[in-house]
């Protein structure tokens, strides 16, 4: 069994209940090999915890057990099994969730989605990638399921040292799924969708968001239009814009499986598209906002506030009295705070007033860590324009 020592400033770290050491708060490195379990200790030898070890990335320890329990086949059934149940308890209306959120589920670097029958997985560390087979064992005997996909076409898994790769582990995976969401039917890409086929952080947002949506609605950054879909029930004509046609031809699908004529989909740059619409005076009753993440590291938090504050004044001033504006940020490096600051900037400068009618985050199958704040990064606005 591998040792690992923190530094002083690694310890205090520890002791606030963050799951992660990082490689600079490590004094002492010893017998530990890539992608084991590993002991961390005080320098007394002191047991504190035991965890997956990282030789190439700048996180070395996640933490998998603050005892020391046996770490083997059982203790990952227990994990996964108890992440199940709690999806019976949150999951709603719906075949397509996150089934293992990581860190979230005492399962560090292991991302598990399941769209019907069919799961697709995502290996972020070495320790996971070596302990694949074992997974996907614990998952044919809970779950039983269709196929299993491997989604690791990452770049994150290059600071791990790992290969980008993407591969059927069992079963037959067609190239689109079946799912639906609440009173919708979509088909999910499995292969080659975004995420792992989805969007499923924003599920119960576009359940909330066809509460409050009539009359005309824009969804900008359709991508497969769930949104569109939701909003499209109860509205009068929802138009769709995204700049890749390929998720816009997905959309369409999605909208004719739905039987939703009141949809269109548009293949624009959304700020260019904002900028036209206000130059012909062109009006919405609801307007979606939900972006990528601008702000990928702490260095993009400036150039990202000026591209959210441009998009969200553009939006709020093409909206009428008494429109609704869904705007969202993915951007964890983006705090809840400066989001809220930057939407009164634009309500300042617009000359609108604005009230919030609801303040989410990410669906209930991708739970919160308190003591992680980095499981917590979907920042989802319900606003409305009183004048």
């Amino acid at each position: 069994m591998g040792r690992l020592i923190p530094t002083a400033k690694g310890l205090a770290w520890f002791r606030k209940g963050h799951p992660w050491i990082f490689r600079n708060d490590l004094a002492k490195i010893q017998d530990a090999a890539p992608g084991s379990i590993v002991f961390l200790e005080e320098k007394n030898g002191k047991f504190l915890a035991q965890g997956f070890y990282s030789e190439h990335s700048k996180i070395a320890f996640r933490l998998v057990s603050r005892s020391q329990e046996p770490i083997h086949l059982n203790f990952w059934k227990e994990r996964v099994e108890r992440a199940w149940h709690y999806r019976e308890a949150v999951v709603e209306k719906t075949n397509a969730y996150r089934l293992i959120y990581g860190e979230s589920d005492g399962i560090p670097s292991l991302i598990v989605d399941r769209y019907a029958d069919h799961f697709v997985l995502q290996t972020l560390s070495r320790a996971t990638d070596d302990l694949l087979d074992m997974f996907t064992k614990i998952l044919l005997e809970i779950f039983r399921p269709s196929s299993l996909l491997l989604r690791n076409d990452l770049s994150v898994r290059e600071l791990e040292g790992l290969p980008q790769q993407k591969k059927l582990i069992m079963g037959e995976c067609p190239s689109k799924v079946q799912v639906f969401e609440g009173k919708i039917q979509y088909l999910a890409d499995l292969w080659k969708g975004q995420k792992t086929g989805a969007y499923l952080d924003q599920r119960e947002n576009r359940a909330v968001a066809s509460r409050f949506l009539r009359g005309k609605v824009l969804d900008a950054f359709c991508y497969h239009g769930l949104f569109a879909l939701h909003a499209a029930r109860h509205t009068a004509q929802v138009t769709g814009v995204d700049s890749s046609q390929e998720a816009l031809e997905q959309a369409r699908e999605n909208a004719l499986l739905n039987g939703l004529a009141n949809t269109e989909f548009r293949k624009e740059n959304v700020f260019s598209f904002l900028k036209a619409e206000a130059e012909t005076g062109r009006h919405y009753d609801g307007i979606i906002l939900d972006p990528p993440a601008f702000a990928k590291s702490k260095e993009n938090v400036g150039g990202a506030s000026r591209g959210y504050k441009e998009l969200n004044l553009k939006a709020i001033r093409l909206l009428n009295p008494g429109g609704i504006l869904v705007t969202s940020s993915c951007s964890y490096n983006l705090s809840e705070s400066r989001f809220l600051e930057i939407l009164r900037e634009c309500e300042r400068d617009s000359g609108a007033t604005l009230r919030i009618i609801g303040k989410r985050g990410q669906s209930a199958d991708h739970p919160v860590l308190l003591s992680f704040p980095e499981s917590s990064y979907l920042k989802c606005l319900f606003l409305e324009k009183t004048q």
